[in-house]
């Protein structure tokens, strides 16, 4: 790949700082995503995704403009003036409608191989936008909080390896294959605790651990959010966990209380060790904040 002249990469690194996820990346962190990337110029009106499939690419406008259509027209295109496709990509979700050049149009275009072999190839990179998206999914938690859920009823609970890698699993959105060491390294450092009805799972004080809820159930109640309940298998902090950040709901037990809990300090060691989980959070993430911001479910990947 030839040299790219300092003009246009300082106006690629211009563009894409002003491009969520990535408008929080270093310098560097941009240089690098700006010279993996590509320019195209679109002389007629261009259709880059048809709503309902997934986008190959991120693209940012240099020139001209994109536009979000659907059926009953052209919608509220300010956010796609910045940049749009990055988080169809790293979440495997579909494009909620057409996203479309504009004649005259000229892009930068992260192609998905190229924006995940770069993430594969530099950890500190991967890690980076993993960071990121947490901060961007617990910002989105603050404007639209969950809704309560009635906790569910509970399977017979066992305290073993085998019984902690199936939660892990399902908690972490982990696959087989290669997941199975991941799961297996969390789950050996995972252990169970017990909280009397009415105490404090958590202090907000440091940052988040991860808490899978087992048995019984939490209330978490936050200043001008409101309350709700969590129950069986609900995931606590993994998001915070990841932003290095504490907890801003308070946590009490109601009931007694029995969860599976990874200390921050270990998931962060983990991430920094496996790639490959820091693959699978940022997917996860990626389709989290899709869903808050198109209030659509995402379809489990094939």
């Amino acid at each position: 790949m030839p040299d790219l002249d300092p003009a246009t990469l300082a106006e690629r690194v211009l563009r894409l700082s002003r491009t969520a996820p990535f408008d929080r990346m270093t310098a560097e962190e941009l240089t690098a995503l700006a010279a993996a990337g590509r320019e195209q110029a679109f002389p007629t009106r261009t259709v880059l995704v048809n709503g309902g499939e997934r986008a190959s690419a991120h693209y940012v406008p240099l020139t001209g403009r994109l536009r979000l259509l659907t059926d009953r027209g052209a919608l509220d295109a300010t956010a796609a003036q910045s940049g749009m496709g990055v988080l169809s990509v790293l979440g495997m979700v579909p494009f909620p409608v057409d996203l479309v050049a504009e004649p005259g149009t000229v892009l930068l275009i992260l192609d998905r191989d190229a924006l995940l072999n770069l993430l594969e190839e530099d950890g500190g990179l991967c890690r980076s936008v993993l960071r990121l998206l947490a901060s961007k999914l617990l910002g989105l938690r603050r404007e639209t909080p969950s809704p309560s859920s009635k906790p569910s009823s509970a399977p017979r609970v066992r305290l073993d390896l085998v019984f902690r890698m199936l939660v892990l699993r399902e908690a972490f959105g982990l696959g087989s294959g290669d997941g199975i060491a991941m799961v297996s390294r969390l789950a050996r450092v995972t252990r169970a605790r017990s909280f009397p009805e009415g105490s404090s799972l958590w202090t907000a004080d440091q940052p988040a651990d991860v808490l899978i809820v087992l048995e019984g159930s939490v209330r978490l109640n936050s200043r001008g959010i409101g309350e709700r309940d969590a129950g069986w298998g609900e995931v606590l902090g993994l998001v915070e966990s990841v932003a290095g950040v504490p907890m801003e709901a308070n946590g009490m037990a109601i009931g007694d209380t029995t969860a599976l809990v990874l200390s921050h300090a270990e998931l962060a060691e983990a991430i920094e060790d496996e790639d490959a989980l820091c693959f699978e959070l940022i997917r996860s993430f990626a389709a989290q904040i899709w869903s808050r911001l198109t209030g659509r479910t995402p379809e489990l990947r094939p």
